[in-house]
Parts: C-alpha cells; structure tokens; sequence
C-alpha cells in the first residue's frame, strides 16, 4: 500500500518539477489556495494566487510569467494535482522531456517524474464525462464546472452519445 501524500508534500514534489522548466517560479499554500511565485528576469518578485477564467491551462495573469503555452499547460497541472483534480497522465511529463518538446531542460527531470509517480501522480488518465480509462487521443473537458481529460472527439463517449443521437 503506497503512502497517503498531504497537499504540502505535493507541494514539495511540484516544487521538485517546477525547477526543471521553470526554475524562477515556486508553488505555495495559503488559506487553502495555491500561491503562484516567480522572479523575473528584472528582478521584479510576483506572487498571484492561482485563478483561471474560462478554461484551464492559463491564469488570469499568464502574460506576466513568461514562460509560454507549454509550461503554462504544465504549471497547470501541477496546481491541478496539488489540488487532488483531474490530471493528464504522466506519460505527459516524459513526452514534455522529449527532444521534440525540450519543456524539462534542467536538473534532474527523471528523478522528478519519479517522485511525482511515487506521490500517486496517476499512470492514466480517466475521462471526466464517462469515468472510463482514456486509452489512445484524449482531449481536455472544461464545462459547467466539470473539467479536466476527456475521452478524444472522433472516438470515445462524446462521439458514442452523437452517434446515439443521430440514430
């Protein structure tokens, strides 16, 4: 049986990750909310707390950190696990470490996907619609409140139930 991970050591562990494409940036916890912290390269400190407005990837003060729609992505899914919500799966995290993507460019990446793993991060990923485990292309679900990996558009629930309709 795998050990219970609290809030605070997810924290840790993102804070682990965070250093390998983000190295300015840190994760915190205060009243419950998750605390976005980062330098700039002008030395300017920000701290935001984490809140995004119509979707899920990019806080409402994305533009500030500049890091770009990849980490955003990723920064996001480290709040979203820190928070115990849906996740991408963490064959993402290797596939962000590839030569194609180049997104976890320093320190020890490996061992931080490891840690992750070992603190329950899931293997896969589960539809939010369905509940049935994603295999193949997956897309992301953001709607009335329920968000997170869905089944993929031309295959999965959301096909099956337009089919249904169709028929």
């Amino acid at each position: 049986m795998s050990k219970a991970f609290c809030k605070d050591d997810r924290i840790a562990i993102a804070n682990r990750m965070l250093e390998c494409f983000a190295p300015d940036t840190t994760l915190r916890l205060e009243s419950g909310h998750v605390i976005v912290c980062w330098n700039t390269y002008a030395s300017k400190k920000y701290e935001r707390r984490w809140m995004t407005r119509g979707q899920d990837f990019y806080p409402v003060w994305s533009r500030l950190w500049a890091h770009g729609g990849t980490a955003c992505t990723a920064l996001s899914q480290l709040v979203r696990w820190v928070k115990g919500k849906p996740v991408l799966p963490i064959s993402t995290w290797s596939y962000w470490a590839t030569e194609r993507v180049r997104l976890l460019r320093h320190g020890d990446w490996e061992s931080a996907i490891r840690a992750m793993s070992d603190a329950g991060y899931p293997q896969t990923a589960e539809c939010v619609l369905c509940k049935n485990e994603i295999t193949g292309g997956m897309d992301w679900w953001s709607l009335d409140g329920v968000t997170g990996p869905c089944c993929g558009w031309t295959s999965g629930c959301r096909q099956q139930e337009a089919a249904r309709k169709r028929a």
